[in-house]
């Protein structure tokens, strides 16, 4: 009995605090996206690929940003969290035009060698029939962009990353923590991917969660991240379009 009075009050006490609420409700979504709404589970049991991955594209934003925003938006203003709070915001423009910059040529060099991996260009685009029309290719790379990119980063480098950053000391040990963390789970959820994916999702966490805490805003990453995925996939329906002139 004294256990279960023990179990309760725990629960009690999480469910009264919105970050913890937040990020329980974050790792509910990692483990669901991870497994039954996979895209690739999705994959596996459709006749056609763009409506299956639509589908995970939309789970993912709603798992992974409509749900947690609505926390944020709900139970945030009482313990001061609030979109901005979590890097939804312009921040320090000038340091993020600097870090997109910056890595204007880390990018071209991570595009130019996935292009020389065959695993990574059968990976991407996820539906491949998305390349099938001009007007279908657009929508597609849009919803991946808003439904997809968007959530991703508020999920990683907005909730994790500025959630841990609240409690953390800001030190430099404090920082480099929270970092590691988001770019850990980044990374991890990327595991079943070609191998260079793998790493380059680590070396973008890395980047990618500096420039959210130098900056105060994901915006500039998601950025980094979104023209990476898009023109990945324009370069696969570029040498689609090639072998059908």
């Amino acid at each position: 009995m004294e256990l279960i009075s023990s179990v309760l009050g725990a629960v009690s006490d999480i469910a009264s605090d919105p970050y913890a609420v937040l990020f329980c409700c974050i790792g509910v979504a990692f483990l669901l996206l991870s497994s039954v709404l996979n895209v690739h589970t999705l994959l596996r049991t459709a006749d056609h690929d763009y409506r299956a991955v639509m589908t995970y594209f939309a789970g993912f934003f709603v798992l992974m940003f409509v749900v947690p925003m609505t926390l944020v938006l709900v139970e945030g203003p009482r313990v001061g969290m609030y979109p901005w709070t979590l890097g939804l915001r312009l921040g320090d423009w000038t340091k993020g035009l600097a870090f997109v910059a910056g890595g204007a040529p880390l990018l071209t060099v991570g595009m130019v060698l996935g292009r020389r991996d065959p695993a990574l260009r059968e990976q991407y685009p996820f539906s491949k029939e998305a390349l099938s029309r001009p007007g279908r290719f657009v929508i597609y790379e849009a919803c991946y962009v808003l439904f997809y990119y968007l959530a991703w980063e508020f999920a990683f480098r907005g909730v994790v990353l500025f959630g841990l950053l609240a409690f953390l000391p800001k030190t430099i040990p404090g920082v480099a923590v929270a970092i590691l963390v988001q770019t850990f789970l980044s990374t991890i959820y990327h595991i079943g991917h070609p191998d260079s994916e793998v790493v380059g999702a680590f070396l973008l966490g890395l980047v990618a969660g500096s420039a959210a805490v130098v900056t105060g805003s994901i915006l500039y990453g998601l950025f980094a991240h979104a023209v990476v995925g898009v023109l990945n996939d324009y370069l696969a329906y570029r040498r689609l379009a090639r072998t059908r002139s």
